[in-house]
């Protein structure tokens, strides 16, 4: 047994090992277990459904592609085979899910780049360089779980805020634990985190996200394209053609057609050239949204600037292997390399005015979001404030000063603004918005008063309301509906707030709102 693990440790870390160890124990007990074995057989027919085989060859062919182009760079070896592995397991297939849910423009993608680049990740590959004894990784990892599990189920009930707390407080104590090994190792064993291979583990999943991304963002415009070719009645193949033309490989483009009323209609019930209307109307309201359209020319200068600038500087750290794999360019070797030695430099400052040009640019779409937004930003920001960690259903008066009231107050805003909130933010920050409003929709219907007599109540008057609802409502045993719709459409609201408020908190200065008081 100490053989067998010392060979794996050679290959696996040890808390790798423990974590696969009570995957195969819970696997296998789960095989005896008569829901799970259910649970597998509605699965298994959907997996082997022929699209999703298809896509699935499709990943692995370009993945194996992927890793065969860093294995002719010479960066990828025999010893990334485990974190290749890990990598698509784990972080390729749920990303491939989560993109076709959630990749409805370009700015998604952007945000699974900064989050590749992010601190958080440097400091998460230091810490699982070193793990502790195989079987301390063995008791830890299912008492881990455990915790989490706990840790989450109490963060919804009030009342287990202590067990919360402690919870915690374990964390902490491990986290402590974790960090003051990796410092010993760090002073007394650096040569393990400090060589060439350590370095291609940490980069091996940057670059290999990068080079994915192109299928990524293929994937997720299919999807897309599928959801709009279902709504189509007649006339199918001249109206595919008609929204190919019209989004071609853009998802901003193509989630646009997909949400926009008129289009779905032309889809449904209308002829071609209706649909080619609609399609023109639409490309005209996109190209003159600013929120979209301000940053194009500084993010394609950057874009172009940093593709120049990997393709110098590919060329000149690789130009032995790449003449060697080329010979035709060889003859060519001399203009290659002095046009690449002079085009890096170039390409560096172009990248960096670029970038500078954004920033710029930036700051003066953000003036006048701040400018033309306030009123709205500065509801958000007064929700957010008030948002509780459990919100006291059973106190109306305060859920009508905390939520009910600014709630209808930010849907005024949004009903009396709903051009210019589209018009200055990015589509991603208009989703988001989107989402606000459907959440605010939903907390009226719960609540049940329209927004025009909304005014004529007070918390006294609404707390009488509130018992009134309550009373008339139907219940069963401690189940009243009233009441758990209003909770339902509250929870809904308060993550949609604290959505909209992370998508935005870059135009909000709550300073500034606190002077204007």
């Amino acid at each position: 047994m100490t053989g067998l693990i010392s060979q794996l440790e050679e290959i696996f870390n040890n808390r790798e090992l423990a974590a696969g160890f009570w995957i195969i124990v819970v696997f296998l007990l789960s095989v005896f277990s008569k829901n799970f074995r259910k649970f597998y057989k509605d699965v298994f027919p959907i997996l082997l459904r022929k699209n999703i085989i298809i896509a699935f060859l499709i990943v692995i062919v370009y993945y194996c592609i992927a890793i065969r182009i860093l294995f002719i760079f010479g960066f990828w070896e025999l010893n990334l085979l485990k974190d290749s592995i890990f990598w698509f397991l784990f972080s390729e297939i749920p990303l491939l899910f989560t993109v076709i849910d959630k990749g409805k423009d370009k700015y998604f993608f952007f945000k699974i780049l900064k989050e590749s680049f992010a601190f958080a990740v440097v400091v998460d590959f230091i810490l699982n360089t070193w793990s502790f004894n195989f079987f301390i990784e063995l008791f830890i990892v299912p008492v881990a779980v455990i915790i989490t599990a706990v840790y989450v189920y109490s963060g919804r009930k009030k009342e287990l805020a202590n067990v919360k707390k402690l919870c915690e407080y374990i964390f902490m104590i491990y986290g402590i634990a974790v960090v003051l090994r990796v410092s010993v190792h760090l002073i007394t064993d650096m040569s393990v985190l400090l060589n060439i291979f350590s370095l291609k583990e940490f980069v091996f999943p940057i670059f290999i996200l990068i080079i994915n991304l192109p299928l990524i963002y293929g994937l997720s415009l299919y999807s897309i394209y599928e959801q709009i070719f279902v709504l189509m009645d007649k006339n199918k193949f001249k109206k595919k053609i008609a929204i190919i033309k019209f989004a071609k490989v853009s998802i901003t483009k193509a989630y646009a057609a997909r949400t926009d009323s008129d289009i779905i209609l032309s889809l449904k019930e209308s002829e071609e050239a209706d649909l080619k209307k609609n399609l023109i109307k639409l490309k005209y309201k996109l190209n003159l949204k600013i929120g979209d359209n301000y940053m194009k020319r500084s993010n394609f200068y950057i874009i172009m600037s940093s593709l120049f600038l990997i393709i110098f500087t590919t060329i000149l750290g690789f130009s032995s292997k790449i003449f060697l794999i080329y010979p035709l360019l060889y003859h060519y070797k001399n203009i290659i390399i002095n046009t690449s030695g002079f085009g890096l430099p170039l390409s560096i400052f172009s990248l960096i005015y670029s970038i500078g040009l954004k920033m710029k640019k930036n700051e003066d779409l953000s003036l006048v979001k701040k400018y033309a937004l306030f009123n709205f930003l500065y509801l958000i920001n007064r929700q957010y404030k008030n948002i509780e960690e459990f919100p006291s259903f059973d106190r109306p008066d305060i859920l009508f000063s905390n939520y009910i009231q600014v709630g209808y107050e930010l849907m005024q805003e949004c009903t009396s603004n709903t051009e210019l909130l589209e018009n200055l933010l990015t589509s991603y920050e208009w989703d988001s918005v989107k989402n606000l409003k459907n959440s605010l929709y939903k907390l009226r219907i719960s609540v049940g008063i329209e927004e025009k007599e909304f005014d004529e109540f007070n918390t006294e008057k609404f707390v009488k309301y509130f018992h009134m609802k309550k009373d008339e409502s139907r219940t069963n045993g401690d189940y009243n509906m009233f009441q758990s719709m209003m909770e339902s459409s509250i929870n809904e609201y308060i993550e949609s707030v604290k959505r909209v408020y992370n998508e935005l908190k870059q135009y909000i200065n709550y300073n500034e709102y606190k002077k204007s008081l």
